[in-house]
């Protein structure tokens, strides 16, 4: 890749794209590492690892606007700094209270750069080749997210959980001071004044709780009195949220943006393929330990299939989203990540055999995630307006975000059903999983209608 302003500015930000992403799953293998430190509860601790998605999902929403507002330049370094303040205060952390904190701040940050990120970096590149851009962005994003455990077991194994947050330091400071001297102030002119406040309460309250009900329900259950409050309470928020959008002079999103079948229809195949790639990370993680008795070292380890596949394929995903078009890319990768799980399902056992039943089935959903995550998120983002990217960024991570916190909340739920056999309660997990990739290329290919060119 030649080294164009574009190419570097690329570079630049894929720094914090790679490290917020990488801390949304890294930690899962530390839990419990941290409980036994830090002499905490499995509730207690779980916060350290749920506490993350919460709050990233939710600031998610507004933070889209506020780049828009203020300067995605502006808004990309301030979240950067978060983070790294944010890390070395979990690193240092002497207390449960202090790690969590720590989490929902770096949540902040991550929330704050993300969608700025890509606001920077589209401009940069010719609307021809933009989708090869947002390929190297989303091939970041997803092999840092699928990197998380492996990364984790080896450091916590080598020098212990405080090195997962301590790592992110010095590549957050050199990215820094690349951002610093590299980047552009990119902002939207029209966007003068304060975004609408009640839209921004009513959608960071209505997505938290929504996240909240998803990632707790493992405790409270789908359908339980806590979840039920929690749906009630974004039913409220919800409407108020759509008629301030619709009246405020600046709400925090444009619903214009769902108009746009492109947008729309990749929004929705966000969210369902989002489901079976967090959640094959968890039970892929659990059956190695669970069932095949390997140690967070070796079950990591034997994660890193996907990651090295995901990197291969989703090199050249971009051209091929501008040759052919995203439709018949997507649908593909999605029947590759359905595919994989189907082979868990079918094939896995209680015995122990990696090379013979895993590694394909790995491998796979390292491929069909290398094929979904660049071209799912250039088909939402890449015929947007330039000053309407931070903040449809913004909305499709919150949503993806949404579909990781229900992924892992499902698959927690199956792996959990009493009466079942454990190796029962896999294959329906994996089943539910493939059941609803399928259901990514069924919405591609009856939703998805890129706009019609201009002249």
């Amino acid at each position: 890749m030649a080294m164009t302003r574009g190419n570097k500015v690329l570079m630049c930000t894929s720094i914090g794209v790679a490290l917020s992403a990488v801390d949304t799953t890294i930690v899962n293998v530390a839990r419990d590492t941290i409980a036994k430190e830090l002499n905490g509860s499995d509730g207690t601790v779980s916060w350290v690892l749920s506490g993350y998605s919460i709050v990233f999902a939710a600031v998610l929403l507004t933070s889209g606007r506020l780049a828009d507002r203020y300067g995605r330049k502006r808004m990309y370094m301030t979240g950067l700094t978060i983070f790294i303040l944010s890390s070395a205060a979990c690193g240092f952390a002497w207390n449960l209270n202090i790690l969590i904190a720590g989490r929902a701040t770096q949540a902040v940050g991550a929330a704050l750069l993300t969608p700025a990120a890509l606001a920077l970096v589209l401009p940069e590149f010719p609307m021809e080749k933009r989708s090869s851009a947002l390929a190297v962005w989303g091939m970041v994003a997803s092999s840092s997210a699928a990197l998380g455990p492996p990364l984790g077991s080896v450091m916590i194994d080598a020098w212990g959980w405080r090195y997962a947050f301590f790592i992110n330091i010095p590549m957050g400071v050199a990215g820094w001071i690349m951002g610093k001297k590299l980047l552009h102030e990119h902002r939207d002119e029209n966007a003068q004044g304060l975004p609408d406040i009640v839209s921004i309460v009513c959608g960071v309250g209505a997505v938290g709780v929504i996240a909240l009900a998803f990632t707790e329900s493992n405790k409270w259950g789908f359908i339980g009195p806590k979840a039920l409050a929690a749906y009630a309470i974004a039913a409220v928020l919800i409407p108020v949220f759509v008629w301030r959008c619709n009246k405020a002079r600046l709400p925090v999103l444009d619903l214009r943006l769902l108009r746009s079948r492109s947008f729309s229809s990749a929004n929705v195949a966000g969210v369902l393929f989002s489901i079976p790639f967090y959640g094959s990370l968890v039970a892929d993680l659990s059956f190695l330990q669970r069932q095949w008795n390997y140690s967070v070292l070796g079950a990591g380890v034997a994660a890193t299939i996907s990651p090295i596949f995901s990197f291969i394929v989703s090199r050249p995903t971009g051209r091929l989203c501008d040759q052919f078009g995203h439709r018949k890319v997507v649908v593909p990768g999605a029947l590759i990540l359905a595919l994989s799980v189907f082979l868990r399902a079918a094939f896995m056992t209680s015995e122990a055999a990696y090379w013979t039943r895993m590694a394909l089935p790995i491998a796979l959903t390292g491929a069909g995630l290398g094929i979904l995550i660049p071209s799912i998120q250039s088909g939402a983002v890449k015929y947007l307006e330039m000053d309407r990217m931070a903040m449809g960024s913004a909305f499709y991570t919150t949503v993806r975000q949404l579909g990781a916190a229900l992924g892992v909340a499902l698959t927690v739920a199956m792996l959990q059903r009493a009466g079942h056999s454990t190796m029962t309660n896999f294959r329906a997990a994996w089943t539910l999983q493939g059941v609803v990739a399928v259901c990514v290329a069924v919405v591609m290919v009856i939703g998805f209608r890129p706009p019609a060119p201009t002249r």
